[in-house]
């Protein structure tokens, strides 16, 4: 089993913060824009989300790439109908894997190769826990993997790079602490208790200074093609009233499809296979409305050329 120390996780363990932080900010110094996507909550298709937005952009010729943040349970691979390959960096550094419509995508299932090993990641220092037969999990510490896929990963020029973020309201502290954003989207459900979670996340993104661009309410109804009609799937929350008083826009509430998840099931890009669609149209104008004209901190602070 190989295990994240294999591509240099312990090669600068003594490394001085001031000089991680350097050789973050040089590594993404070619990426316009770095939007955080974000759901206080798991189950709102915020990964299906990302993966038809990031191919949106990409369809009209757009440089895009995929960090998926959450170690613990990646999917973004498998939604893009990728294969594994047997190594994933160099000697340089990482590698992202090419996936299809030219995104680039890095991954915690994509460092190892071949099936996920046995590893998890927790936010304490790595501690190997091995079994009696040596095959046992390794715990790996989170935040500093997600920091080393920032630092290492060769992402180069980009228009936007996109972080899937693992469900919770706390995950935008973290990706706050480790790379400069341009900006966030939440993702939310119209229920009452995803909007309460989403009110909480838009507090947590005002303590960590993150700027939210917008809110995505998902799954808002069920499109019927016989009746030509929406019908709503649950009990609307008043997220409205709630974007109303953070100042910030909700810019699209998608209806459900299940060409969607079965698109996300085989691999397959919804807004390419289905592009005649509503939810594929609104998909693409959302994407279309992302602000990418803003440039990532670490530009916003280099000096013209």
């Amino acid at each position: 089993m190989r295990i994240f120390r294999e591509i240099g996780a312990d090669a600068d363990a003594g490394a001085q913060p001031a000089e991680e932080i350097a050789q973050l900010r040089a590594n993404l110094a070619g990426v316009k824009s770095i939007i955080a996507v974000a759901s206080a909550k798991g189950g709102t298709g915020k990964s299906s989300i990302v993966v038809n937005l990031a191919a949106a952009l990409a369809l009209e010729g757009r440089k895009v790439a995929i960090l998926d943040a959450d170690l613990n349970s990646p999917t973004i691979v498998a939604m893009l109908g990728m294969k594994v390959p047997r190594r994933f960096h160099s000697m340089d550094g990482i590698e992202p894997s090419a996936g299809p419509l030219g995104l680039r995508v890095a991954a915690s299932n994509l460092i190892a190769g071949g099936e996920p090993p046995p590893m998890s990641f927790l936010e304490d220092e790595p501690v190997p826990a091995i079994s009696s037969n040596g095959h046992g999990p390794f715990e790996l510490s989170y935040s500093a993997t997600l920091r080393r896929l920032l630092t290492q990963t060769r992402f180069g020029m980009l228009d936007l790079l996109l972080i899937d973020l693992a469900p919770g309201i706390d995950q935008l502290l973290r990706i706050a602490r480790i790379a400069p954003l341009s900006g966030a989207l939440i993702v939310t459900q119209p229920s009452e208790i995803s909007v309460r979670a989403s009110s909480a996340a838009l507090e947590m993104a005002s303590m960590c200074s993150t700027r939210v661009m917008g809110l995505i309410e998902n799954m808002v109804g069920f499109n019927c093609d016989g009746c030509h009609s929406v019908r709503p799937l649950m009990p609307h929350g008043d997220l409205a009233a709630v974007a109303k008083t953070a100042g910030i826009p909700v810019l699209g509430r998608l209806p459900f499809d299940p060409r969607l998840a079965e698109c996300c099931d085989r691999g397959v890009i919804f807004v390419r296979e289905y592009a005649d669609t509503p939810l594929a149209r609104q998909l693409t104008a959302l994407a279309q409305s992302l602000d990418l004209s803003s440039p990532n901190p670490i530009q916003a602070e280099m000096p013209p050329a």
